[in-house]
């Protein structure tokens, strides 16, 4: 609990129950998760708009990281620890069974050269296979 308060305290964000239940969930989970399945783990404690907007908080301050998905899904994962910044990419995994993604690395890696004229708004690198889990 230490390190959720930590957490918050360092990004200016204050300490309400639904910050802090996110968090929680976030960290437990293992895996990225959709705004659905957060909001299915933490219970009816919480309005749909006050996860919303918890999520937009911690989008903004780089506490979490959304993973766009193919069809138009959204993850969310905490973000690596400031001394990696989360602006510079890194990879995740989709699992083509069981639909979690994992954020594999945290090692930054060179945005691809664009050709003149063109600039890159956001970057996504996903590797679709299968999870340990599921490859047995």
């Amino acid at each position: 609990m230490n390190e959720i308060f930590s957490l918050l305290e360092k990004n200016k964000l204050s300490r309400t129950p639904c910050r802090i239940e996110v968090l929680k969930t976030l960290k437990l989970a293992g895996s990225a998760l959709s705004e659905a399945e957060i909001r299915e783990k933490i219970g009816d404690h919480f309005d749909r708009t006050t996860v919303y907007r918890t999520l937009r908080s911690f989008l903004k301050e780089d506490v979490i990281h959304s993973i766009s998905l193919d069809g138009g899904g959204v993850r969310y994962a905490l973000s690596p620890h400031k001394e990696v910044a989360h602006s510079s990419h890194h990879v995740h995994f989709f699992c083509n069974d069981c639909n979690s993604v994992y954020c594999i690395s945290h090692q930054a890696f060179e945005t691809p050269e664009l050709p003149k004229g063109f600039m890159a708004e956001s970057f996504d690198l996903l590797i679709q296979g299968s999870c340990r889990k599921c490859k047995k």
